[in-house]
């Protein structure tokens, strides 16, 4: 009894400590929370089945000889100045050797934003006689080039797959600055719209795409800003099960609001 007065008369002379002294109690009323607008998610599970769709169809692929003047590589016109590729969704052909593919989830990326948005899209449908994104000498990239002069597009987006055991979710190339060609507010709106869906563990320039003739290098030369950007492969895999396609439908958002931001220059 006498421990429980006790403990009573402690509780009562420190509710009746200074506010200097008394612990801090939040207000959780509803004036005092802010919350953002939310927006209605815009990727249905329609998308993502075929997106699995591809993703199967392009890793089956694998080791399929390309028949003597089949195309290798497709693209796929849009509405809106914007071009995303996948060069590497089919195992490319380096200095004589086969390197291994991104996988197609990388081509499923692309086509599911081309459908969102409206972008054009350039991806690789075969193992091809060549790699887009290491030599400039091939039609894949005489494709692009014509594509990007004709369009004059606002940036370019290329897509590649990494390692699942790399620390990040996208590491964003942009030869440590020099792609973006001064608009730098490209970079800083994908890196936005990313946070924004919750992918929130984003490197930079780990891949810069300064080495050798890489397509953010070649557009740039273009005149065309461009950001290689290379996706940890729990995110392009969306046939491996439930939530890889549900963080492919959580990437395929970010990247789609990105672009259908129009990213404006600032202003000042």
């Amino acid at each position: 009894m006498k421990y429980v007065l006790t403990l009573l008369l402690a509780l009562s002379l420190w509710g009746c400590g200074s506010p200097a002294t008394a612990p801090a109690v939040p207000d959780r009323t509803a004036a005092a929370v802010t919350a953002a607008p939310l927006q209605r998610a815009m990727v249905a599970p329609s998308l993502v089945y075929r997106a699995i769709e591809v993703q199967q169809q392009l890793d089956a692929r694998e080791g399929q000889p390309l028949a003597a003047g089949a195309p290798w590589f497709r693209v796929v016109p849009g509405r809106i100045p914007v071009v995303i590729t996948a060069p590497h969704a089919t195992r490319p052909l380096r200095n004589g050797k086969r390197r291994f593919s991104d996988g197609g989830g990388t081509a499923a990326l692309a086509l599911a934003l081309a459908e969102l948005t409206g972008a054009h899209v350039v991806y690789t449908t075969e193992e091809g006689p060549s790699d887009p994104n290491y030599h400039d000498d091939n039609a894949f990239k005489r494709a692009l080039a014509g594509l990007v002069r004709k369009l004059q597009p606002r940036y370019v987006l290329d897509i590649h797959g990494s390692h699942a055991f790399r620390p990040y979710d996208i590491d964003l190339g942009t030869m440590h600055g020099e792609s973006l060609l001064g608009q730098d507010h490209l970079q800083q709106g994908l890196v936005t719209s990313l946070r924004n869906e919750g992918i929130l563990n984003i490197s930079g320039n780990y891949f810069a795409a300064a080495k050798n003739q890489t397509i953010t290098k070649f557009v740039a030369a273009l005149g065309v800003p461009a950001i290689q950007v290379e996706v940890n492969t729990t995110y392009l895999s969306p046939a491996a099960g439930k939530i890889e396609a549900q963080r492919f439908s959580q990437l395929a958002q970010a990247m789609a609001r990105f672009i259908e931001s129009g990213v404006e220059r600032p202003r000042g």
